[in-house]
């Protein structure tokens, strides 16, 4: 394997290890959330209210700002010293700090306006309007907290430094299932809201000690007209609006929601949750740990290299992600029910999440393909051309919502995300090869077709041993519930590996030695000896 293409892989596995655990944790708290609050009024309302910062986070924090900061700063450090990298990022900081403190002042005064605009629907019941609203004023500091973390992340990030701002989300799930466990009786759904804030804070501070040991020098400087801003602007404002496509469709989402049945917004939130985990631990992951590496090519103009990197990226991500996709479509309602269906979250319950899960699932693959298309045009320094296609497919989106929630419901709602992921991805890639020639091979594309293959026999042996299971078994129990899910996931996993090697698949058959690569950490002096 290239030396370059194995950092990406054990830099993709650092993050993957860290996500792991977050998507753990963050299953944890969904679970502790349904369990005592089931799905209904109060949740509705929690999700909603939670939706908002959280959304303005991913606007100004984690998902455009550090798109847009990481490949400057990287040339920064590639091309000139370090004292002056930090007094950019610095300076970004400053900058950073004085914009939230003017949103969460607006956003705390103007909670009644935001909430009927992104839930019209509550309107008809005052007692869930309100709610909402309380909780939105509560939680929106978190965007602070949650956006200074991210431009956090992406300095360490620039460091080669993976695991500490990967493992960071945990904090913010943590300290929802603390705050859960200790208030939930005495305080309701208000304990989820200091858990938020809690947890915003800690994702702050955790990043502290890694910052100062990596050698980051804070600067007291504030200038919005140093020239390195100023790219950063010109960059970061069609960033937000490309990377957070997915986001304003999801608020579009919310907003039809809203007008549905009591417990539909819950059954959209619990399925995404499930899809977003193999999402966060492998698309994510990826797309975080390939930008350092894409962008310093650009800066050094190896674009050859970075084709490479590219292509290694899509054929590790496919390698992950397309199993899981096939798993959470076959065993659906067995996974819901297993994790969900006890305490206050009831059979009816797991029926209308399973149908959100399913639907939302067909489009998995294209949202994690989709992270690394984005990241790739951002190393490019192109916002762009996301932004453009961005709009359209925003459009798309909305007309698919209006046409299937008539037929589907709330599970038309989450088709139409899929099936908009689907053509975001197919109009990007194309986009992307016209921009740099060759970059989809015909070796990739035969990848995709066997691969795809050996995913539908492992669906098929899947879909049988959770049948045997339900036939032979009270699957009323979770231990065999339990059993169900692991026993169909590892007999399907085993068919698809063995599939893909006796289709001759080069990954498949250095499979061992690409894991062994991922969480195989060594340290830099310890490469160069080798």
């Amino acid at each position: 394997m290239d030396k370059s293409n194995l950092w990406v892989a054990r830099y993709t596995g650092i993050v993957m290890i860290a996500t792991l655990v977050c998507r753990i944790l963050g299953l944890g708290r969904e679970m502790v959330i349904s369990n005592q609050f089931g799905a209904g009024i109060e949740t509705d309302a929690f999700f909603i209210a939670f939706m908002i910062p959280n959304l303005l986070r991913s606007f100004i924090g984690e998902g455009a700002l550090n798109t847009a900061f990481i490949p400057i700063f990287s040339e920064c450090l590639t091309n000139q010293d370090k004292k002056k990298a930090d007094a950019f990022a610095s300076n970004v900081l400053n900058i950073l700090i004085i914009i939230l403190v003017i949103i969460i002042i607006i956003g705390i005064w103007g909670a009644p306006w935001i909430i009927k605009i992104v839930a019209g629907g509550f309107k008809q019941d005052p007692e869930k309007y309100l709610l909402t609203v309380r909780l939105t004023r509560i939680m929106f500091p978190y965007i602070a907290f949650a956006a200074i973390a991210a431009l956090f992340m992406g300095i360490l990030n620039s460091y080669k430094q993976f695991f500490i701002p990967a493992l960071a989300p945990a904090m913010l799930n943590i300290g929802i299932i603390w705050f859960a466990f200790l208030y939930g009786t005495k305080l309701g759904i208000y304990s989820l809201t200091i858990g938020v804030l809690i947890g915003g804070l800690a994702q702050v501070l955790i990043h502290i000690p890694s910052l100062w040991k990596g050698g980051f020098q804070y600067q007291l400087v504030l200038n919005f007209h140093n020239q390195k801003v100023k790219e950063l602007f010109q960059i970061l404002i069609p960033a937000i609006i490309a990377l957070a496509i997915d986001k304003i469709n999801f608020v579009v989402d919310r907003v039809i929601a809203s007008y549905l049945a009591h417990g539909s917004i819950s059954a959209l939130y619990y399925a995404n949750r499930l899809m977003q985990f193999p999402l966060g631990i492998f698309g994510i992951a990826l797309s975080i740990a390939i930008l350092p590496t894409l962008s310093e090519y650009v800066a050094k103009k190896q674009i050859g290299k970075m084709k490479e990197s590219f292509s290694f990226g899509i054929k590790l991500l496919s390698l992950f992600t397309l199993p899981s996709t096939v798993a959470l479509l076959v065993l659906s309602y067995p996974v819901v029910r297993l994790f969900y269906e006890h305490g206050l979250f009831n059979p009816q319950d797991t029926d209308l999440t399973k149908v959100a899960l399913i639907c939302y699932t067909i489009g998995l693959y294209a949202l994690a393909l989709l992270r690394l298309v984005i990241s790739t045009f951002y190393a490019l320094k192109d916002t762009k051309t996301p932004m453009k296609i961005g709009f359209l497919v925003v459009i798309f989106n909305i007309v698919l919502d209006l046409i299937l929630v008539r037929y589907l419901g709330h599970a038309g709602i989450a088709l139409a995300t899929s099936l908009a992921a689907i053509v975001h991805l197919i109009m990007l890639s194309i986009a992307l090869q016209k921009k740099i020639k060759g970059l989809f091979t015909k070796e990739l594309f035969t990848f995709f077709w066997k691969t795809g293959l050996a995913c539908l026999l492992m669906g098929l042996f899947c879909w049988g041993v959770s049948q045997y299971f339900d036939f032979k078994f009270n699957m009323s129990l979770k231990i065999y519930q339990l059993n169900q899910v692991l026993i169909s996931g590892i007999i399907g996993l085993m068919v698809y590996y063995f599939s893909g090697i006796m289709m001759g698949i080069p990954e498949f058959r250095n499979a061992k030695q690409i894991i062994l690569n991922i969480i195989k950490i060594k340290t830099k002096e310890e490469d160069e000896n080798d």
